[in-house]
């Protein structure tokens, strides 16, 4: 059944986002969502989010009202301040969750390894390693690429992330026109293990269940390898709280949302003018999006609020 939600933009609060509460129910749980390297507001998804039973806050980071326009240094006491705004609406630390699509997922990741108040976080295509980040005020996507730009900071600070590294013909390709996996420019999982702990996100310091979805066909960048980093430091590190990592077979990178739009296998850039490929299938995709979907509002609902006892342990 449909539940019916209001909405309340929060410009007056400082944010850039816009907050859905379903209208027929009380709700005890809300979840920040986070989108991906498109930017912008994704009303749609808290609203869909509402309908489901939950304070949903879509908040926009970049690209968007007064928020920096592209994804370079962002500052996470932003995210913050949104968790902040939701403790003021009665939301106690350990109801608040996070649910990021693509960047929003590495960010939510990021975001939570430094709050105790979130109590559960989402995922989806996303990553476990912090990633540059993206000026499309560069120029073309091969200029983009080669710029060295941060993603993050932190008390000012400069996040340390992984650089891109552009296959030695990415110039070329443009120049044809041919559709572009954007995953080419992202490396490997780093081998080398001090490499590696230098730019894998501390998830182990996340105070609440974290599920992980990836998509095996993705072509945006390998969210599966990405994903596992995560998923192995909360192994090795025995996380407390419940944690997961699914792949979605034969999937694509346009899983991210609620369903109802059709997914695609590639779309433009809205800076480079390249065609990415996405990955997957048209069908698949759709399917996928429906299962990460489903699977990510079973989760929050099923972690959200964390455990009396679990946040009394944590005092």
């Amino acid at each position: 059944m449909s539940i019916e939600s209001d909405r309340e933009t929060l410009r007056e609060y400082g944010l850039t986002g816009v907050l859905c509460r379903p209208t027929d129910i009380e709700s005890d749980a809300a979840v920040i969502m986070l989108g991906g390297s498109e930017g912008g507001m994704h009303e749609r998804d808290a609203a869909a989010l509402a309908e489901a039973g939950f304070t949903a806050l879509a908040l926009a980071y970049f690209a968007a009202g007064d928020r920096p326009p592209v994804l370079k240094d962002i500052p996470l006491e932003y995210f913050s301040e949104a968790v902040t705004f939701l403790e003021e609406q009665g939301f106690a630390a350990g109801s608040i969750g996070l649910l990021g699509g693509s960047r929003g997922g590495e960010a939510s990741l990021l975001y939570a390894s430094r709050d105790s108040r979130i109590g559960a976080v989402v995922s989806v295509v996303g990553s476990g390693i912090v990633t540059e980040g993206i000026d499309y005020y560069q120029g073309r996507l091969d200029d983009i690429v080669r710029a060295g730009t941060n993603s993050w900071t932190e008390q000012g600070q400069a996040i340390t992330y992984l650089p891109y590294s552009p296959p030695e013909d990415l110039s070329h390709r443009i120049d044809l026109k041919v559709p572009i996996p954007l995953r080419d420019v992202f490396p490997e999982v780093p081998l080398d293990p001090d490499h590696l702990e230098q730019v894998a996100i501390s998830v182990e310091w996340i105070r609440g269940a974290v599920l992980l979805i990836s998509a095996e066909d993705d072509q945006m960048w390998d969210s599966v390898s990405y994903s596992q980093v995560a998923y192995e430091r909360l192994r090795e590190h025995e996380h407390p709280y419940p944690f997961d990592h699914i792949v979605l077979a034969g999937a694509g990178h346009s899983v991210a949302g609620p369903p109802g739009a059709q997914p695609q296998t590639s779309t433009t850039s809205p800076g480079p003018g390249v065609i990415f490929e996405l990955g997957g299938t048209p069908e698949r995709n759709t399917e996928a999006r429906a299962e990460a979907w489903r699977m990510s509002c079973e989760f929050l609902r099923t972690h959200l609020p964390r455990p009396m006892q679990e946040a009394m342990q944590e005092d």
